[in-house]
């Protein structure tokens, strides 16, 4: 790979469309709006606009989609992978643990970031990083953190964990445990208690070891459990059989969804206004968005239980 100056390649995507200097300079608090928290005490939001995503995507392209990643265990946001495949490895397993990072994103301080950049660096194709690297910092992170929601945060929050990732793979390894991520949501399962809960434990320690004291678990979602219990893992069931299912109340409303689409359209509009207002801010909906809504509903249980949408929905 033949390494390249910024803003060489920055001009070779965008043919004068888009300003390098603009790039460089311009206020990044400009670039964005901050929109209400959703609930009361919830995290602030941030809406970036056109031209912050432009850059966000440019960077992906040329430098965050070349961060290193344990893709053996991670599986957010990639491309053709989803929550199924982080709990497909735990299916056969009797004893597990599972827990998130309180505040993962908040965590992820600008220190973090630009280590995480760095260990990239190797594999891009820009040869003058070391020139830009505090610009890049400063577009993608707002209040001295990563925020939810910006393009660039999914693959950078993949990636700084990496260290975290090897080790606690290597130790699961050791006691023939399974381990993977998703996000902020960590699992670990095997046939033994002992040491998966030995395991679990040594978390909150390889966390400040490996990746920041900034990064906690959150004691109140963390939770071992074992077969013979309800086995619910990032809202699938891992059945008695092994199947992985949907959450019944995930059925109960996707069930509920479709009744009022085929019998009430009033009603089923406003049940996904309702949904929508929980994710989006003020979007007027066209009847395409209502569909869109049931059938992105539809796939997504289809994708992990197909039998019960077989027996269940497409009977409808």
């Amino acid at each position: 790979m033949t390494k390249q100056p910024l803003q060489k390649l920055f001009d070779a995507m965008y043919h004068g469309k888009y300003s390098f200097d603009d790039f460089l300079q311009s206020p990044v608090e400009k670039n964005y709006e901050i929109l209400p928290p959703r609930e009361s005490g919830g995290r602030k939001l941030f809406k970036p606009k056109e031209n912050l995503k432009i850059y966000h995507r440019f960077l992906n392209l040329f430098l965050f989609e070349f961060l290193p990643v344990n893709e053996r265990v991670v599986f957010s946001y990639r491309k053709g992978f989803s929550a199924l495949n982080a709990v497909q490895s735990h299916t056969q397993s009797k004893y597990f643990f599972q827990t998130d990072i309180q505040s993962f994103f908040d965590s992820i301080d600008r220190a973090l970031t630009k280590k995480t950049i760095l260990s990239g660096e190797a594999n891009c194709p820009i040869s003058d990083l070391d020139i830009h690297i505090d610009r890049i910092v400063d577009l993608v992170c707002i209040d001295g953190s990563l925020p939810v929601g910006l393009p660039a945060s999914a693959p950078l929050s993949n990636a700084v964990l990496l260290d975290f990732d090897n080790e606690l793979e290597r130790a699961c390894l050791e006691r023939e445990l399974h381990y993977s991520r998703y996000a902020d949501d960590i699992i670990i399962s095997g046939q033994r208690h002992t040491d998966v809960q030995e395991i679990g434990h040594s978390v909150q320690e390889k966390l400040h070891q490996f990746v920041s004291k900034n990064f906690s678990i959150h004691e109140g979602k963390t939770r071992y459990f074992q077969v013979g219990g309800k086995i619910k893992i990032l809202g699938m069931m891992i059945l008695p059989n092994g199947k992985i299912s949907i959450d019944s109340k995930k059925k109960k409303d996707l069930e509920v969804l479709l009744f009022f689409y085929l019998n009430d359209r009033e009603r089923f509009k406003k049940i996904v206004e309702q949904a929508k207002r929980r994710t989006e801010f003020g979007k007027e909906l066209s009847d395409d968005d209502y569909v869109a809504y049931l059938s992105g509903n539809i796939n997504y249980v289809d994708s992990i239980d197909p039998d019960y949408t077989d027996t269940r929905v497409r009977r409808n």
